[in-house]
């Protein structure tokens, strides 16, 4: 696991000031690695996050998606190869406006011909890294829903279904 950078970071500080807490986050980590690892990564999703937040910062969030069991991407990916669109929406801005970019900027990805649309409504999404884990199990459940119910759909992310 030293390829995640983040988890290392994280993990490494709770060892030192919270041992409880690194516990649980280790243990966590392990249970959805292990249930990934017989996906191979050729077989997991390309995913797509879409967010108007600049604060984000994208290798943070690439590290969440591969935990959570998306396809590492290291490079910009065709938009008819992207399996899920992810939109970053706290404020529910995207509802309105969401239908006529589906139908026009995304229409041609895969996400939208199978109506794979989701909307993290999660306050703070891939910004707080006190939240590491959450964040993770928000992509997982999303990302790979037949291995992983952490019971934050409705809450923190809803599946936006459209049909046309």
């Amino acid at each position: 696991m030293n390829e995640l950078t983040y988890y290392t970071e994280i993990s490494e500080d709770l060892q030192k000031n919270n041992p409880t807490a690194y516990e649980e986050l280790d243990e966590e980590i392990h249970i959805i690695i292990h249930k990934l690892k017989f996906i191979p990564l050729e077989s997991r999703p390309i995913v797509q996050v879409i967010s108007n937040d600049e604060s984000i910062q994208q290798d943070y969030l690439q590290e969440l998606l591969k935990v959570a069991g998306a396809q590492p991407i290291a490079s910009a990916v065709p938009l008819e190869d992207v399996e899920i669109l992810i939109f970053i929406d706290e404020t529910n801005n995207y509802l309105s406006t969401l239908p006529v970019e589906l139908q026009t900027l995304y229409a041609e990805s895969k996400a939208v011909k199978n109506n794979q649309i989701y909307i993290i409504q999660k306050s703070a999404f891939a910004k707080d890294k006190a939240a590491y884990i959450q964040d993770i199990e928000v992509l997982a459940e999303i990302v790979q829903s037949k291995y992983f119910v952490f019971g934050h759909e409705g809450e923190e992310w809803i599946k936006f279904d459209i049909r046309y």
